[in-house]
Formats: structure tokens, C-alpha cells, sequence
């Protein structure tokens, strides 16, 4: 179960709100298992007037990055909705970039191996040149 904290300053009913950001969090995030703790917190920037003024904001932390991610929309149920799709999309592509670097940094590792077992099989130093 990911730990999600979160907080409102929507005047919405705080467990309607928890109830639609941790289904929400658990469809979008399910496929990454290093999902240390989300914190979303919502606002209704102006109040009683209306407009586009429902503010999400979403901080994460993941094993391999933290992302923060803000929507502001007039529903707070899209703002939320759109925020948690964006933080998924990034996610995945941070994920995906890690994993390339590491892959490329252990195939760069495996030759310079490859390269130092061959030269001590020549009698060669690490520079090239002839054993002493």
C-alpha cells in the first residue's frame, strides 16, 4: 500500500476526497513499486467565487526520483485526476531513464573488464605497454 497524506481546503467531505485520490493513485501508480509517499494537498484558491481556482498539488517520492506536480482546474476532481495522470507519465519516464543509465553504466563497466583481462593475458600493463 503506498502511504498517501492527504489535505483539503476544498470544503468537499475529507473522506470522499481520500476515497477518490487513493483509487486514483492505486490505478495510476500500481505498475511502480517504488513508491516511497505521496502528498497531495488541495485548495480552492477563491473561495465561494467560483472560476478555475481548485489548485491540486502533489509531491512523491520515488526510490529513483521526487516529483512534484500542480494542476489547478475549475472541478477539484480534475485537478486531481489530470495531476496524478501527469505524475504517473513522469514517473515512467524517469524510471525508464534510470534504468538506461544503469544499463549503460554496467555495459561500460563489462568493457573496460573485458579490456584489462585481455591486456593481463599479453602480459601488458593497464596502459598497454610491457610488463617489466
Amino acid at each position: 500500500m503506498i502511504p498517501i497524506d492527504v489535505r483539503s481546503k476544498t470544503g468537499a467531505a475529507e473522506s470522499n476526497i481520500r476515497q477518490f485520490v487513493e483509487r486514483r493513485i492505486t490505478f495510476a501508480l500500481d505498475h511502480l513499486r517504488d513508491v516511497h509517499r505521496i502528498a497531495i494537498s488541495i485548495e480552492d484558491v477563491n473561495g465561494p467565487k467560483g472560476g478555475v481556482d481548485k489548485h491540486c498539488l502533489i509531491v512523491a517520492e520515488f526510490g529513483f526520483a521526487s516529483i512534484v506536480m500542480e494542476e489547478t482546474q475549475p472541478d477539484w476532481q480534475i485537478a486531481v485526476a489530470r495531476a496524478i495522470h501527469r505524475l504517473a507519465r513522469k514517473a515512467s519516464e524517469k524510471l525508464q531513464r534510470a534504468n538506461q543509465s544503469s544499463a549503460h553504466r554496467g555495459r561500460r563497466t563489462h568493457r573496460r573488464t573485458s579490456t584489462m583481462q585481455m591486456h593481463s593475458g599479453l602480459g601488458l600493463t593497464e596502459d598497454g605497454r610491457g610488463a617489466v
